[in-house]
């Protein structure tokens, strides 16, 4: 388990799990209130990360609704009472999983903890990343070398608007932290989709597209 502090910010992190998931749980320092990033894997491999901090997470803030992201929502509700923060267009959501609908610009607090949900369709229809300061926690929507899959080149292009509209517009310095992989900076990823942007592309690129490479 890695353990990352930012001021009043802890993530801790494990992985991979699942379908090579990144498990991602958040604290606010000062009163221990915490949250999960999506609920990949088992119920009780998210449960292993927040007894081991010590903590009783109150919400899991969805980025998106694909099957991996979201096994372990049933468990960790019985468990903990977790309130599942999602896109209501989120197509895949089983019935009566979703307790509050999010926008863009919405802002959830975990303890004193403030995130800013910023709509990012494109990898699904309501792909949502969750950002607090300099740590942006992106779903599937961005990874080091590119976005994440597409299954058209409509939806391609409205994932990489997503990403050049909002996820750049943050500052370089920015972690992005993904649900598969490693993290990268958005200052990283700026340099690398300048190679994608300067080349021509077919007319139906999409699926695994990488910036340096397509």
């Amino acid at each position: 388990m890695e353990r990352i502090e930012d001021g009043d910010l802890i993530v801790y992190t494990v992985g991979p799990v699942g379908f090579g998931n990144n498990i991602y749980l958040v604290v606010d320092r000062v009163t221990n209130e915490a949250a999960f990033i999506d609920a990949p894997g088992e119920p009780a491999e998210n449960a292993a990360v927040a007894e081991a901090a010590g903590v009783r997470p109150s919400a899991i803030l969805l980025t998106h609704s694909h099957g991996d992201h979201t096994p372990a929502i049933e468990g960790l509700r019985a468990m903990y009472g977790c309130k599942v923060y999602a896109d209501a267009r989120e197509p895949w959501l089983k019935p009566g999983q979703l307790d509050v609908a999010v926008a863009h610009d919405d802002e959830i607090s975990v303890g004193g903890l403030r995130f800013r949900a910023i709509s990012v369709p494109g990898h699904t229809p309501g792909s949502t990343t969750f950002v607090t300061g300099k740590h942006a926690f992106v779903g599937d929507t961005l990874f080091p070398g590119g976005p994440g899959n597409s299954r058209s080149n409509a939806l391609l292009q409205q994932e990489i608007a997503s990403i050049t509209t909002h996820l750049y517009a943050l500052p370089g310095d920015t972690h992005v932290w993904p649900g598969h992989g490693a993290k990268t900076t958005i200052a990283a990823s700026e340099v690398e989709y300048a190679v994608f942007a300067a080349k021509p592309h077919a007319a139906d690129l999409h699926g695994d597209v990488n910036w340096l490479n397509s």
